[in-house]
């Protein structure tokens, strides 16, 4: 999977510089062009300003039109530096664009339209328990992009040399590693492949649990012999527990820089939202964690 055009979330809190960074990274990588994108919250009005205009004061509309006007000059002026700087000093095409609404609902509109190919955002440190929280905009983003979508936590994406990978043999998984293997070739990082076997809670006859262990282990050197073949450092491991499980224990045992899933499509609805296993992942992973997808 080509990353070729990068939207990155901008909310100017503490991530932001690690955010922008780590898409940086990435966009170098890929020989990517970069969008920046502000939203100004709809929390100081409720509704759309035509809407609201009937049922306000003039003088009390006015003084909401002037606020958001100086609100998007001081945020337009903020991301015209950064553009500016990282097309000059990192030599990537950027741009940026404000915009107001609901964060989640704008960013993934402007993916949409402009069918970009990642979205970069950033988890919040929760300062009681240093712990990384994804927060409730960026949860919406993650669970309804139909691209990729990068969560940065922790420390920038700088130096990836070790990335690991969920793997079920089914075709987002698949998607995940191809994702891992384009990385991986870029900058010679190496590759730990995890999969989780549940299946043997479900044997009711061990020796069909063993058959299809032994087939699995099988299918995953074959894997591992192929990757190897095209230059690539892979190794792989068969966790006994949950999915979720065996990738949160694997990023203990393997410190990888970045993990990367799949993301599963709902044929039902319009937006494609992330399986309850891979948003745990990225709920409680330390590490920043990449959701795999190819846009049709």
């Amino acid at each position: 999977m080509q990353f070729k055009k990068i939207l990155v979330g901008v909310d100017f809190s503490e991530v932001t510089e690690t955010v922008i960074n780590s898409a940086v990274y990435i966009g170098k990588i890929f020989g990517a062009e970069i969008k920046l994108v502000h939203v100004i919250e709809n929390t100081l009005f409720p509704v759309a300003l035509d809407d609201l205009e009937p049922f306000v004061d003039p003088k009390e509309f006015q003084k909401i039109v002037e606020k958001i006007e100086e609100l998007t000059q001081i945020s337009s002026e903020k991301l015209k530096s950064i553009a500016e700087k990282l097309s000059k000093e990192e030599g990537i095409k950027t741009s940026f664009s404000i915009v107001t609404g609901d964060i989640a609902e704008e960013i993934l509109d402007i993916c949409e339209k402009e069918n970009f190919d990642l979205v970069v955002i950033g988890a919040h440190r929760n300062t009681i328990s240093e712990s990384l929280l994804l927060g409730n905009e960026a949860e919406k983003i993650v669970n309804k992009a139909r691209s990729s979508v990068l969560v940065i936590k922790g420390n920038s994406l700088q130096n990836i040399k070790k990335l690991l990978v969920g793997y079920d043999f089914l075709p987002n998984s698949i998607e995940a590693l191809e994702t891992a293997k384009e990385i991986a070739k870029k900058i010679g990082a190496e590759i730990d492949i995890v999969h989780a076997d549940t299946e043997e809670s479900y044997a009711h006859f061990s020796h069909i649990y063993e058959t299809v262990f032994q087939k699995k282990i099988s299918m995953l050197k074959e894997l591992k012999k192929n990757l190897e073949k095209e230059g690539l450092k892979v190794d792989f491991e068969i966790i006994k527990t949950t999915p979720d499980r065996a990738i949160l224990e694997a990023i203990k045992d393997f410190t990888p820089d970045l993990v990367i899933v799949g993301k599963r499509q709902r044929k039902d609805i319009k937006r494609f939202f992330l399986g309850t296993i891979a948003m745990k992942v990225v709920k409680n992973s330390p590490v920043s964690v990449l959701i795999a997808r190819k846009r049709n």
